[in-house]
This record gives C-alpha cells, sequence and structure tokens, in this order.
C-alpha cells in the first residue's frame, strides 16, 4: 500500500513538473513583456510611455517658452525642425497655440493621470492590499493598450498638414467646435477627440478594476477601516 502511494505521489509530481515545463515553455518574451496580465509588468509600461510623453511635453514647452523669452529673436533651427510652422526662425502664432494645447494636454493627461496613476496604482494596490493581481489582469492589460493607442493617435496628429489642435488644452469652443475657426480646428481637432475618447476608455478600465481589487480582493482580515488606516501610516 506504501509502495502504490508513492508512486502515485512520485507520478503525480513528474506530471506537475511537466505541467509547469510546459507553461514555461510557451512563456514567451511577447506575452511576458509586451501583452503581460501582470500588475508589476504593466505598471513599468506605464512608467516608460509616460515618461517618453514627460519629454514630449517639455520639449513642447521649452520651444514656447524660448519664443516668450525672446520675442524679437529668430532661431533658424526651428524652421529646419517645423518647417513653415517656424518660418523665419519664429513660431507662427497658430503653432504657438497649438504647442501650449499639446503640452497641456500631455502633461495633464497622459503624463500626471495615466503615467502616475497607472504606474502607482497597478504596482501598489495589490501589493498593500495583499491580493496577487489585480482583480482583472486582461482588463489591466487593455488599460494599457489603449493608453498605448491613444497616445499613437495623439502624437499622430503632430505631423498632418494642418497642424495638431490648437484649441487650448481645455479645448476651448468656438475653436474646437468650429472647422473654419483655425488650422488647428481641422483634422488635428478630430484626432485629438479620438485620442482622447481611447484614453476615457483607458482610465475607464483601469478605475473600474482599481476599485473592483479594493473592494474584493483585500487579504483576510483587511477591513475597509484598516485599510485606510494603513494608507494613513
Amino acid at each position: 500500500m506504501s509502495t502504490t502511494s508513492t508512486s502515485t505521489t512520485t507520478q503525480s509530481a513528474a506530471h506537475g513538473t511537466h505541467d509547469a515545463h510546459h507553461e514555461h515553455h510557451h512563456d514567451t518574451f511577447i506575452t511576458k513583456y509586451i501583452f503581460s496580465q501582470d500588475h508589476k509588468t504593466i505598471a513599468k509600461q506605464f512608467l516608460v510611455t509616460g515618461i517618453i510623453w514627460a519629454f514630449i511635453g517639455g520639449l513642447f514647452s521649452v520651444v514656447f517658452r524660448l519664443q516668450l523669452g525672446y520675442p524679437e529673436a529668430t532661431f533658424p533651427i526651428l524652421e529646419d525642425f517645423f518647417g513653415h510652422w517656424a518660418k523665419g526662425g519664429k513660431i507662427q502664432p497658430e503653432f504657438y497655440y497649438a504647442l501650449v494645447t499639446m503640452h497641456g494636454t500631455v502633461l495633464v493627461f497622459f503624463v500626471l493621470t495615466a503615467g502616475l496613476s497607472g504606474t502607482f496604482a497597478n504596482f501598489l494596490i495589490p501589493l498593500q492590499i495583499g491580493a496577487r493581481d489585480m482583480a482583472s489582469p486582461f482588463l489591466n492589460m487593455l488599460s494599457y493598450w489603449f493608453f498605448f493607442l491613444a497616445s499613437v493617435v495623439m502624437i499622430s496628429s503632430l505631423f498632418v498638414q494642418t497642424g495638431p489642435a490648437s484649441g487650448g488644452w481645455t479645448i476651448y469652443p468656438p475653436l474646437s467646435a468650429l472647422g473654419d475657426a483655425s488650422s488647428g480646428s481641422k483634422i488635428g481637432m478630430d484626432l485629438w477627440l479620438v485620442s482622447m475618447a481611447l484614453f476615457v476608455v483607458s482610465s475607464l478600465l483601469g478605475g473600474l478594476n482599481y476599485i473592483t481589487t479594493i473592494l474584493n480582493m483585500r487579504t483576510k482580515g483587511m477591513s475597509m477601516t484598516r485599510l485606510i488606516c494603513v494608507q494613513r501610516e
């Protein structure tokens, strides 16, 4: 009887080892680092994308503040980079407003909201409440990729013929509503709206996941009152 039990245990252990090896064999670079459903990896994806956007938004700020600091000066290198938008080395009024618009949009939404919130919420929430992962790792992954798509659309708006959105970072009407209001109110504004719609979907998926994780995935004994006390400490 003992021999049979030992044999069964050995076979089960070997079968488990085989399954683990089989799963590990199919854990490719793409599934582990690109389309990952692990909350720590997703946090890193938000962090890297947010840092890239921070550099882009900071560059916009440098360009239009350079124009503010030296209003009578010309910078030929700007024409090399921006073409007719910086004719003669000076930022044109329409493009100046577009830079202000994109700077505000990038810093408020893509850096502060998605970059910081997506990074720290994904990384810390499961660790703080004693959960292994988010309530829905799949939705967590989709949250990042909707943010990534929003980033791609927003970047593409910088290269359209009529220029990026130029309605102010809060997209003031009538510049945001009338295509003839300015050159940046045409296709650039349309792309801005599409990008923000994708960004809203990303934030909604992430927010629902955070709330569900906190309410349903807390470790045993972690009441809401105790959770608040831990956060204060």
